[in-house]
């Protein structure tokens, strides 16, 4: 039998920087596939003979299936490893997109380049995520973030070389290329070494008394929408999910309907893939410094975010665009990197696929409906401004959602250190505190144990602040 050695914690590095390599390639072959298909959907339209809102189905079906198998793809990691998880995705995305080749109907493109590309997708996603989060503690924020800075040069490259592909080959043919780079998943995912932790240990003692109905429990964890937190938290994704893939979709022919060619049109995307991939690497890294509350920083992203997406409709120049596209992507890697972050302080690194996993699928239904709602307002109206405006809105709702959330907790970080023990002014909500000293790291551990178990002051009913 296999010997297995458990780990006390993280080893914050070693092997743990090919999984972050593994991350960074795996999200360069994903998130860059789903952003670049905006490319697609002006041939598309042409194709099949559909309008806007019903060829926007294709994309917005993707994205859907892909977070709705989130959950189900946490399921399989806690099962199966990471590993194994990514190598099947691979084969079913590219499967999905090989079987798109002969497709001659909207309808079977919504099952194929929609719905089984989708679940491939999500099985490649979610287990990158988590490994990353395993194999990290103190620069946890700052590993994330190159991990999913993939997405800014896959969103950079893909675009103008799916472009130059159908110029070349058709629309069908360019397919078969996206296939192809799906399949690199099989490479990527091998990187994902198994790790064993202590914590695991401990967790699987807990659970192996109890009777065999728990291993629906193990599978999809329910019980952390018993974390208020973790459920403000959710609820502030699903307007950010509604909004994020609709540019993606429709950027490209909005662009075209204005009057920029198609080249130039196809490099906006680009653009934002830019700004990403800067962002993630930047914002990782000042966040695992501590200069700033880091849940203070997400908000302010958030807000840039929304303001870059109510800006496009005015851009109507090709330079003004770029700056608009350039912001977009900027304020959008930020906010993205901390995400896994954040969900592994609320829920704790044992739950951390689980809780990815319930996060990205309730983002599904919003994802599913985003791109035909923006599609929708352009049939009516002839252009995409209320397409742009509606996105816009919806992320500005999140940021009233986590607005009185930093707020309470900053206050409930000062009223604990007053009972107990000083706590740094610029103590944040996160575990991966870098730099900061044992003691604040100590206290960090102490504020998200109470968040965890729903102390805080908004949530309680008698808490003196």
């Amino acid at each position: 039998m296999k010997h297995v050695q458990y780990l006390e914690e993280a080893p914050d590095g070693g092997w743990g920087w090919f999984v972050v390599l593994s991350s960074f390639l795996c999200h360069l072959c994903i998130v860059g596939v789903a952003k670049s298909f905006g490319v697609f959907f002006p041939y598309f339209l042409e194709a099949f003979g559909e309008d806007a809102r019903s060829t926007s189905w294709v994309s917005s079906i993707q994205g859907a299936t892909c977070l709705f198998g989130s959950v189900f793809a946490g399921a399989l990691t806690n099962v199966f490893g990471c590993r194994a998880v990514v190598m099947m995705g691979s084969l079913i995305a590219a499967a999905g997109l090989i079987s798109s080749f002969f497709i001659t109907s909207l309808p079977a493109m919504y099952l194929t380049t929609g719905f089984i590309t989708g679940v491939g997708f999500a099985l490649m996603y979610t287990p990158c995520l988590t490994m990353v989060g395993r194999y990290f503690k103190k620069r946890r924020a700052l590993a994330n973030g190159l991990g999913v800075t993939g997405t800014g040069p896959g969103t950079f490259i893909l675009p103008p070389f799916f472009q130059y592909i159908i110029d070349q080959y058709g629309w069908r043919g360019a397919l078969l290329v996206t296939a192809g780079v799906a399949l690199q998943g099989l490479v990527f995912g091998a990187l994902l070494r198994p790790i064993y932790l202590k914590e695991d240990l401990e967790n699987h003692s807990a659970r192996a008394p109890q009777d065999k109905s728990m291993c629906l429990t193990r599978l999809f964890d329910f019980s952390l929408f018993k974390t208020p937190i973790f459920v403000i938290f959710a609820l502030s994704n699903i307007f950010l999910f509604f909004a994020n893939f609709i540019p993606y979709v429709h950027l490209v022919a909005h662009a075209r309907h204005v009057g920029i060619d198609a080249q130039k049109a196809a490099f906006l995307i680009s653009v934002i893939g830019i700004g990403d991939g800067v962002s993630r690497i930047a914002y990782g890294w000042l966040s695992d410094l501590g200069l700033f509350v880091r849940l203070r920083g997400y908000i302010v992203c958030l807000l840039g975010f929304s303001l870059s997406l109510l800006c496009l409709p005015v851009a109507r120049t090709y330079p003004a665009m770029i700056v608009c596209c350039l912001c977009f992507g900027v304020f959008a890697g930020c906010y993205t990197t901390q995400t896994a972050v954040f969900v592994a302080e609320f829920c704790g690194v044992k739950r951390l696929a689980s809780a990815i996993g319930l996060l990205y699928s309730l983002g599904g239904l919003p994802t599913l409906f985003g791109p035909p709602i923006a599609g929708y307002l352009y049939d009516v109206t002839g252009n995409y401004d209320a397409s742009f405006y509606t996105a816009g809105s919806a992320v500005l709702c999140s940021v009233l959602l986590m607005t009185p959330v930093e707020i309470f907790l900053t206050r409930t970080a000062h009223s604990r250190g007053d009972r107990e023990r000083t706590v740094p002014d610029d103590i944040d909500i996160d575990l991966a505190v870098s730099g900061t000293g044992k003691e604040a790291v100590e206290e960090s551990l102490e504020l998200t144990e109470d968040m965890r178990n729903c102390k805080v002051p908004f949530l309680e009913e008698e808490t003196t602040v």
